[in-house]
């Protein structure tokens, strides 16, 4: 059977036996009359909640045409009240900007009172220097440095000079003493043999010593021979004898300087003394020489130098010596090698127990540094090797008048003891110069300032009875691990203010004088309360009381 449509639209056709109210028939009709009963109760219930929507749509567009604010509605800026933060305790002293009065609870809160007591410090004059720290290395010390150099060149190496290896040192295998050459880090004593060369040179200017020395020998001779005779000689002829010995003695000279001046051993220059005499003295003496036995008509062994043989020719033989005791710190040469550059260093020898120190200052401490006195120009140098934990003391012996363009520093020397050499030279080093405080200036604990990047605050007790404290910007000179120095010295208006700082409303500056009393905790909360409690609207200014 077709049901009819039960929708409100189309409503069902009226039923005479419901309608007339007699129930006794719905038990008969069963699911399809409940069905149009339901139907009619919920198109009832649409309609209703229809209309509620209407309703409210229209008393909110009547709030808020008439300016009435409705339940729920957001409040306007100015019915806006942020209840203060309930603390108790700190609040503004009138009459003194900047300042606060802070009761008992509050200062053990913070920590300012501990054990009975406020942590207050007293404000005085600097007790401690201020350190400067300086970088840079050591070196070897240009007063006790030797570079030994050819003055003869060309030359051959014939020889280096050997350092003995005692039994039980490394490279000692045989058990008894060993000699090898000399190299970097052996210790040399004056007048050791650092080298044996053979130079062409030498030995020309030795035997013009020699041939010298043999000629002067027999013009004098004959000039005492001339003059045991003199009535029989003519003058003339003992006048010409007698320029021969003077040009004899001048070639002696000539060619004995050249020798000193080559630092030719003294021994070996008197080695050719005694040759000039036997041949002097003997007439077939040369005749004994290779050269001689040549002459002769002897056969030679083949011509040339062998470097092996350093005792074959002496003539072109030169001993180089140590000029001092030292060590050697540099070695460019080996055996049969041929030096022909006379400003190569063959070797150099340092005293290395004085060191040089050089650092670099920044430039904007040099006026600092040339005014310390005499005795303050020391400083404390610190770097491998040194066992002392205070650093190696040491003497300021030169402040550099030349700047470096690009690191903007001068140079700093110095000397430092080095007793045990262990320090090598071009280590770095920290050299620590205690200055001495400037004037103007007092010492306080590096915790009773608070910075904030803008500018540094302390808080000075005006009132010990009442517990006031003032907030107040002061000026660090120095800092340091826990202290700090701070001006002391009276602001001019030029230093007050910036404009750039008075537009932010930046509290000007003041100075820290001796003898005024600080708090050394609880700043940086003093600091938060005092900004919080100058920054709120209105005469009440109380931190956390009731407005």
């Amino acid at each position: 059977m077709q049901l009819e449509d039960s929708s409100p639209m189309n409503p069902p056709a009226s039923n005479p036996i419901v309608d007339s109210g007699d129930t006794s028939l719905l038990s008969s009709t069963g699911p399809i009359a409940r069905k149009h009963t339901m139907s009619r109760l919920v198109a009832v219930v649409r309609s209703a909640g229809l209309l509620l929507i209407v309703a409210a749509v229209l008393m909110v567009f009547l709030g808020f045409v008439l300016g009435v604010r409705l339940p729920g509605m957001a409040a306007a800026e100015q019915d806006v009240k942020i209840a203060p933060p309930r603390r108790l305790g700190v609040e503004l002293v009138k009459d003194q900007p900047h300042t606060l009065r802070v009761p008992e609870p509050v200062r053990i809160a913070l920590g300012i009172r501990k054990g009975g007591q406020d942590q207050i410090e007293i404000v005085q004059a600097p007790t401690q220097t201020r350190p400067l720290t300086l970088y840079g290395s050591t070196a070897l010390d240009p007063g006790r440095l030797v570079r030994i150099r050819a003055r003869f060149a060309p030359c051959e190496v014939v020889k280096i000079g050997e350092h003995p290896v005692y039994p039980g040192e490394p490279g000692n295998v045989s058990g008894q003493t060993e000699y090898r050459e000399l190299r970097p880090g052996d210790r040399v004593k004056k007048g050791d043999v650092l080298g044996v060369f053979f130079s062409i040179d030498v030995g020309c200017k030795k035997n013009d010593l020699l041939d010298a020395l043999v000629q002067y020998e027999l013009d004098q001779k004959i000039y005492d021979m001339q003059s045991s005779k003199s009535a029989a000689i003519p003058e003339l002829m003992l006048a010409a004898q007698w320029s021969k010995v003077q040009a004899d003695r001048n070639a002696i000279n000539r060619a004995l300087n050249n020798l000193l001046v080559w630092n030719i051993p003294q021994e070996e220059i008197d080695a050719l003394h005694e040759e000039a005499k036997k041949i002097s003295q003997n007439k077939d003496a040369w005749f004994k020489t290779r050269e001689g036995r040549w002459v002769r008509g002897e056969k030679q062994a083949a011509t040339g130098h062998d470097p092996d043989k350093e005792n074959e020719n002496p003539w072109g033989k030169v001993t180089l010596r140590a000029p001092f005791d030292g060590r050697i710190v540099e070695r460019n040469i080996t055996v049969h090698e041929i030096v022909q550059d006379p400003t190569i260093n063959l070797f150099q020898i340092a005293q290395v127990d004085r060191l040089l120190v050089i650092a670099n200052a920044p430039e904007d401490e040099l006026p600092t540094l040339n005014a310390l006195r005499p005795e303050e120009r020391t400083w404390s140098v610190q770097t491998v090797g040194a066992n002392s934990i205070s650093g190696l003391k040491g003497q300021i012996e030169e402040i550099g008048y030349l700047i470096d363009p690009n690191q903007h520093t001068a140079v700093i020397k110095g000397y430092i003891d080095n007793p045990k050499e262990q320090i090598r030279s071009g280590q770095f080093v920290s050299c620590t110069i205690q200055i001495p405080p400037p004037k103007d200036v007092v010492e306080v604990p590096i915790d009773a300032v608070v910075e904030d990047g803008k500018y540094a605050v302390v808080f000075v007790q005006t009132d010990p009875v009442q517990h006031h404290y003032t907030m107040r910007r002061v000026q660090l000179t120095h800092r340091f691990e826990k202290t700090a120095f701070v001006r002391s010295k009276p602001f001019d208006k030029s230093e007050q203010l910036t404009a750039e700082e008075q537009e932010m409303g930046m509290l000007p500056l003041g100075p820290l004088r001796p003898g005024e009393r600080i708090l050394r905790s609880g700043v940086g909360e003093l600091k938060a309360a005092l900004l919080d409690l100058e920054s709120r609207p209105g005469k009440d200014k109380s931190f956390g009381g009731e407005p």
